[in-house]
């Protein structure tokens, strides 16, 4: 009887001992809290589970425009892949359709946390170079693209005819199958003329409407032959699928002030939403890093952003950062220099953000970037007129005068095309604007004239330019920008000059806030200023250099390194834009 009933005493004691064995294991484990560990299951069907997101491929950009390609010559893009859902997704792809694979039959790749990348480079094969047979008539030679990712290089080629291409290429994953393209004009060895225009964007600022401004494109000819060019007509459609024309707000980096500088400075309509750090040169008025160890912050709101740089022969390493969270990169190998484009970012909340780029190694020109997320307008029928029409070049350099008429323009952003045509290929240029309301206070723009230990500032030079000559003055452009007259919350800043101690004196006190104006000579307002702290506005400081008697104005809170001129910080004078 009682080996009977051994095992079921025994299995009671199971039942009443295991629980609690476990439960104090759980309770030597503290969680974050500080209570007993607690395992939960979440199984199908419970109220907390939640089914993990299936992987969808996403691809950006879904087309490139390479442009034109001659013989010898190389173009290139990248397209950058992400996983929109949870889990590793592996994808691959066969190459263009219609090309044929000289090396491996296809290149593959995964996208993990961060997004993956196809790098794709056509090389429009030399004369030596080129296959023994014989090509069909017709034929401007063989063409090869070369595929790189994840270590993995796919090589194909493909005997084509001079003209405008469009490739299809097919990448299949576990979130899909998705078709990107590469559209590019092939120029063969008779077609020496080429068609090159600076810049391909222009950023005309913000302005109120009912003004007329203009800003010059360059247009020249890199070829031999004579080039003959017109511009033509928009062509919606193209303009719809080209890489470069999506919608939004394009902001350039270049500073026109100091050009041929050497030394890069942030422009004055620039300094409220961009800083640098690092050691940056100038190429052409836009910021350029010689090297690893520079990086720029950019503030914008909106809901993505693209960034627009150039890359120079070598090996470079770039990192972008969104609100200080890594979001992509871009790694690059080349022989010659090359434009390009990469999203920084997509999808994102609207609102403000912060991109951070990093220029880990190689050399990076960055020119500007476009700002996705808000409704882009076309102009009036006309508001964009182009001087000259049309002409011939060949080797001088044409400017081409694009003027913009606002008038009955409503606030907000616009983009406008316009499309040259040549014998040596066609290109368009994008030109944006933006234009305030009534409503938002009007801003002058203040330059920064010095001599020795003299700054002149002022918000109409060209009203000063006897004076400024004659006393030798150099520009350093744009300081600060002040608020138009009858602003609401400010008051005239005042400037006087000290002809002996040759020194510029500023306040918004018409009595000169307490310092002695004995010697000055009042020159009148050169705007409006703050004298409190408005949305969107930052501090003047005031620095005083004793010995000398001069003065020094600056928003830079370290004061330009003006102490290691014997400067000394003489506090806030006022609020500026």
């Amino acid at each position: 009887m009682l080996r009977r009933k051994y095992p079921l005493i025994m299995l009671i004691i199971a039942l009443i001992i295991l629980p609690a064995v476990i439960f104090a294991e759980n309770a030597k484990t503290p969680n974050p809290a500080g209570g007993a560990k607690i395992i939960v299951e979440k199984k199908s069907g419970s109220a907390d589970y939640k089914e993990p997101l299936p992987p969808v491929l996403a691809i950006t950009p879904r087309e490139i425009d390479l442009g034109m390609i001659g013989p010898d010559e190389k173009v290139s893009g990248m397209f950058s892949f992400k996983n929109r859902g949870s889990g590793i997704m592996r994808w691959s792809t066969k190459g263009p359709e219609g090309w044929l694979a000289v090396e491996q039959q296809s290149i593959s790749g995964k996208i993990e946390d961060e997004p993956d990348s196809l790098r794709i480079e056509i090389h429009y094969l030399p004369q030596e170079n080129q296959p023994e047979d014989v090509k069909p008539k017709g034929f401007a030679g063989t063409m090869e693209m070369k595929l790189e990712a994840d270590g993995e290089v796919m090589i194909c080629r493909k005997e084509m005819k001079a003209g405008m291409h469009r490739d299809a290429i097919k990448v299949s994953s576990g979130g899909g199958q998705r078709t990107i393209f590469l559209a590019y004009k092939i120029v063969s060895g008779q077609e020496s003329a080429r068609l090159h225009l600076n810049p391909l964007r222009i950023d005309a600022g913000s302005h109120p409407a009912g003004k007329t401004f203009s800003k010059t494109i360059r247009l020249t000819n890199s070829g031999k032959e004579m080039l003959k060019w017109r511009v033509a007509q928009q062509k919606t459609k193209a303009m719809e699928t080209s890489i470069s024309a999506r919608k939004g707000r394009y902001v350039s980096f270049v500073n026109e002030e100091i050009r041929g500088s050497g030394n890069y400075a942030v422009s004055g309509n620039l300094k409220e939403t961009m800083e640098l750090t690092g050691n940056w040169s100038e190429q052409n008025g836009y910021p350029l890093s010689p090297g690893g160890g520079n990086a720029v912050k950019y503030h914008f709101n909106g809901t993505g952003i693209i960034i627009y740089f150039t890359t120079y022969p070598d090996e470079g390493n770039l990192a972008i950062y969104i609100d200080e969270r890594p979001v992509n990169s871009h790694e690059w190998v080349s022989e010659q220099t090359e434009k390009g484009e990469l999203p920084g970012a997509e999808e994102l909340e609207d609102g403000p953000h912060t991109l951070t780029i990093v220029n880990k190694e190689g050399r990076i020109e960055l020119e500007g970037v476009k700002i996705t997320g808000r409704d882009i307008m076309k102009g009036n029928p006309g508001w964009v007129t182009i001087t000259p029409h049309s002409g011939t070049t060949t080797q001088e350099i044409d400017y081409i005068n694009i003027a913009l008429n606002t008038a009955g323009l409503a606030p907000g952003y616009y983009m406008d095309n316009v499309v040259f045509t040549s014998n040596g290929g066609d290109a368009t240029v994008e030109v944006f604007v933006e234009i305030l309301s009534d409503s938002q206070p009007k801003i002058v723009d203040v330059y920064r004239f010095v001599k020795e230990f003299d700054y002149l500032m002022t918000a109409n030079p060209q009203a000063e330019t006897k004076k400024l000559t004659q006393n030798g003055y150099a520009k350093e452009g744009i300081a600060f920008r002040l608020f138009a007259p009858d602003t609401p919350g400010t008051t005239s800043f005042y400037r006087w000059y000290n002809p002996q101690l040759k020194d510029h004196y500023y306040h918004h006190d018409p009595k000169g806030g307490g310092k002695s104006l004995q010697g000055y000579v009042f020159e009148g307002a050169i705007g409006n200023i703050a004298t409190s702290r408005l949305t969107n506005t930052k501090p003047l400081y005031r620095w005083y250099r004793a010995r000398s008697g001069h003065n020094f104005y600056t928003t830079d809170p370290k004061g330009e390194a003006a102490a290691k001129k014997g400067y000394l910080f003489d506090g806030i004078t006022g609020y500026v834009k």
